[in-house]
């Protein structure tokens, strides 16, 4: 079976400590040793989602406790295919065009993907009305389109189930003409939930009469495939924005699959290694190669577990940061 070649390379740990608050931090702790799964997960961490364009190479370079330094490169491969080698899976996440996601996801997804597209059509054949008409407006949607619908107000979520192509938007038509609302979209939702699929109908705080999807959020998405955390990490901090605006006005039940989703995340982050937010100072036994990689610029995590500081390189320039864990927030 083709799905046994994927690896789940998250450890799900115990989500107890951290029940009272969603949100976590990455602070300064020790760390003795480092896999190269974790430099990229630090990379990543430090990558910013204004830029889609794919890097076409990616550079590791770890000094161990003991000084030992060895050093990895990745070069973008657009035939990749899952293998068991974590650290080269992630990579290639990074290198391969990022707003398609349904693409390099396919493999992961595929038997989702299947049963969802055979479910559609099951919702299609069976919409029968007289004098109305149903179609799929919107299905597969790039990462680039989630992001500027958000920016825009027409979706309330950075990472969307339609970027996996487990989501559709369905419009209705009495004799031609579109219909923005209405019974028929109760009807609608009662046989996409007879038909074992979620209706946006039922949605809170952001009800979407025409949405249907696979999942009943993203949370539960994440806890059948756990190596799409690594998708959703890129939007940490946008997903903890909204839940603490709702927070704040003691509204979290507006915000109930945002909490879910953090909780997921928590559950297979938590206590892994991170970089501190604050950038620190440039070490002295940084000093003598700085100047040659500022000449050759390129994406690049060069992490000294010794002295516990990393740098991080996506242009001429880079920073240096602490290392950490992630932990829960500190009570205020």
């Amino acid at each position: 079976m083709r799905k046994a070649l994927i690896l789940v390379f998250l450890s799900i740990i115990s989500c107890a400590a951290y029940s009272q608050s969603p949100i976590r931090t990455c602070q300064t702790s020790r760390l003795d040793s480092l896999q190269w799964k974790d430099l990229v997960w630090m990379f990543s961490q430090q990558d910013s989602i204004s830029n889609l364009e794919p890097y076409q190479n990616l550079t590791l370079i770890l000094e161990d406790a003991q000084g030992i330094r060895t050093e990895k490169t990745f070069q973008s491969d657009s035939t990749f295919r899952m293998n068991d080698s974590v650290d080269e899976y992630l990579a290639q996440r990074i290198l391969i065009d990022k707003p398609d996601l349904t693409a390099f996801w396919a493999l992961e997804l595929e038997d989702d993907i299947r049963l969802f597209k055979s479910l559609k059509d099951s919702l299609h054949a069976k919409f029968k009305f007289r004098q109305y008409a149903m179609r799929y407006s919107s299905e597969t949607r790039s990462l680039k389109q989630q992001l500027s619908l958000q920016k825009r107000g027409r979706s309330k979520i950075a990472l969307s189930m339609h970027n996996f192509s487990l989501a559709a938007d369905v419009a209705i038509y009495r004799k031609k003409r579109y219909l923005k609302r209405g019974i028929m979209y109760d009807k609608m939702g009662a046989i996409v939930k007879d038909l074992g699929l979620y209706w946006g109908g039922d949605f809170v705080g952001f009800p979407d009469l025409g949405h249907i999807q696979a999942f009943k959020n993203s949370a539960a998405l994440l806890r059948q495939h756990p190596n799409l955390a690594f998708e959703f990490e890129h939007f940490k901090s946008n997903y903890e924005q909204i839940y603490i605006q709702k927070a704040n006005l003691s509204r979290v039940d507006l915000v109930q699959d945002t909490r879910d989703l953090l909780e997921a995340m928590n559950e297979f982050r938590m206590m892994q290694p991170c970089l501190c937010e604050i950038a620190r100072p440039i070490p002295e036994s940084a000093r003598y190669w700085m100047e040659s990689y500022q000449q050759n610029p390129k994406p690049r995590i060069h992490v000294n577990v010794k002295e516990q500081w990393a740098y991080v390189q996506r242009g001429n320039n880079g920073y240096f940061f602490p290392l950490g864990r992630w932990k829960p927030q500190a009570k205020m």
